[in-house]
């Protein structure tokens, strides 16, 4: 009797096994996703891990992985193995026809573009005898924008360098730039009636506003680094420079363009759109360091000889250069290439230590200001 149990126990167990070993991964997804498409470096976010199993067999035990960027630093270290990738391994008890969800913190320490993808399943027999595994196609993507950094020294230079003082002189009203509340007149619309100020006076009054004049900026950004010495918090630092500027312009309504020397060839002249800083932060999310880039010296001798030759920069546009590597040559290119127009040049270095470039040739001068922007030793 024990031995026709033992015999039934037995052929019941093959029978599960070669039905588990065919059935196990039908009807099984798994889909990830970040909590938003977008962050900037230093804040965190969520990655939606979902493990669905949609057929009546369950799973007693499954193992879930993926990889992505080990820069993306998961809050719950647990079952995470970091060595050139992050790899996340989790492993859960899924019933029939149930549907499992997670919520992975994770913090975003450096820019760049994040895709957690090849994702595994595996899973053992009930004995733990065998194991068998299956790789399902899920991705997720997320752009980690340059961090947001100290500009506002730079700032002031720049409004001086752009005159964004108001002007008095009419060259059109800005609804943003409030001057005073004045007597209403026969000339006045409708619109322009200050009705809490009437109300208060008993007589019509009318809001009254500054001029301005419409600015340019175009940003020219050196990422080459070169050479036998390293020098990435400086590049980071640059990146982070212009990507800051760029918001920071931007919401101050001014025309901003862009340029750098990484693998994009792309120009973008000076346009108050505040959807081309999307386009900006993506393209400096995506620049890997890696890649080879272009002298920025040459960059500049070949802009100003075709592409601003074809479409001149217009002479009230500031042009502000960011680049660590500033000595006597590309100082003297730089002045070359800017010509008249009001130039600053960001120069960033470590701090405590003497600029390499610092010599008699290369100060401010004229149209010409250089601030240093020191950065810390990661």
């Amino acid at each position: 009797m024990i031995i026709i149990l033992l015999l039934g126990i037995l052929a019941v167990s093959a029978l599960w096994e070669i039905c588990y070993k065919h059935r196990w991964s039908k009807e099984i997804t798994v889909k990830l996703w970040f909590e938003t498409d977008a962050v900037y470096a230093g804040q965190q976010t969520r990655l939606y891990e979902v493990i669905e199993n949609r057929k009546a067999m369950p799973v007693p035990v499954l193992e879930v992985g993926f990889h992505t960027r080990k820069e993306l630093v998961f809050v719950d270290v647990d079952n995470t193995n970091v060595s050139d990738y992050c790899y996340k391994r989790d492993v859960f008890s899924v019933l029939g026809r149930q549907k499992i969800t997670r919520e992975l913190p994770v913090r975003c320490t450096k820019r760049g573009k994040y895709i957690a993808s090849d994702a595994d399943i595996m899973t053992h027999t009930l004995l733990f005898r065998r194991r068998y595994s299956k790789g399902i196609g899920t991705e997720a993507v997320l752009y980690v924008y340059p961090k947001m950094t100290q500009v506002s020294e730079i700032m002031t230079v720049c409004e001086s360098m752009l005159g964004t003082l108001q002007c008095a002189k009419r060259l059109y009203e800005d609804p943003f730039a409030f001057r005073s509340i004045r007597d209403y007149t026969m000339d006045d619309p409708m619109k322009s009636i200050n009705w809490k100020a009437s109300a208060r006076t008993g007589a019509l009054m009318v809001n009254t506003f500054d001029s301005v004049r419409s600015q340019k900026a175009m940003i020219f950004l050196d990422v080459e680094d070169r050479g036998i010495l390293r020098y990435e918090d400086l590049v980071e630092e640059s990146i982070a420079l212009a990507a800051t500027l760029m918001r920071r312009l931007l919401r101050q309504h001014i025309e901003v363009g862009f340029v750098y020397n990484g693998d994009s060839r792309q120009v973008f002249l000076p346009e108050n759109n505040k959807r081309n800083l999307i386009i900006f932060e993506r393209m400096l999310a995506e620049y890997d360091k890696e890649q080879d880039t272009e002298s920025f010296a040459r960059l500049l001798q070949r802009l100003f000889a075709d592409d601003f030759a074809k479409k001149p920069l217009s002479p009230d546009t500031l042009c502000l250069f960011i680049t660590k590597n500033l000595n006597e040559p590309l100082f003297e290119q730089i002045r070359a290439s800017a010509g008249e127009h009001q130039t600053l040049i960001v120069a960033p270095v470590y701090r405590g230590e003497k600029a390499a470039w610092s010599s008699a040739a290369v100060k401010s001068r004229e149209n010409i200001q250089i601030l240093v922007k020191e950065v810390g030793r990661e």
